[in-house]
């Protein structure tokens, strides 16, 4: 069977460019956790997320997100229903675009069943660490969220 994977993007040096990897830590030590979830940081190298997917049932990636909510706002959403409006210089490892990745893992047969995107609305990125109150208070919330992706009740026909 194969297995499924929580990716985390984003750069804990950042502010709330770190609130993937802050996911991942509470999700860890989670025991409802099923074990046949894999959890990936990739440490912001978006290169690390496109060899996660392949041979994948499901891939939830979790980043902070500009989408023009309220600051600590979560969206759920899928590939097909968002559309990228970064403007990166060239190729680098350390920046990226989650969705132009996952167009490119689509082109290469590399791409899991299942992709879901949770975005989280940030309120500072810049170079600092630590979460915003904005999205420290709201980690739990998030947590439980993407845990839930793995926990719903396979429906019934």
């Amino acid at each position: 069977m194969a297995r499924d994977a929580v990716v985390a993007l984003g750069n804990p040096l950042m502010g709330d460019e770190g609130v993937g990897p802050a996911i991942l830590d509470l999700l860890r030590d989670d025991p409802r956790l099923p074990s046949s979830v894999d959890l990936i940081d990739t440490s912001g190298f978006i290169l690390t997320a496109l060899h996660a997917l392949k041979g994948r049932r499901k891939v939830v990636f979790v980043d902070c997100a500009f989408m023009g909510e309220t600051p600590g706002a979560l969206r759920r959403f899928l590939p097909s229903q968002a559309r990228s409006e970064k403007s990166l210089p060239g190729l680098s490892l350390h920046e990226g675009d989650l969705l132009k990745m996952l167009e490119t893992a689509r082109s290469l047969d590399a791409t899991a069943e299942e992709v879901v995107i949770y975005g989280i609305e940030p309120a500072r990125v810049g170079p600092r660490q630590g979460l915003s109150p904005e999205l420290c208070g709201n980690l739990e919330k998030y947590a439980e969220s993407v845990l839930d992706e793995f926990l719903k009740e396979e429906p019934k026909s």
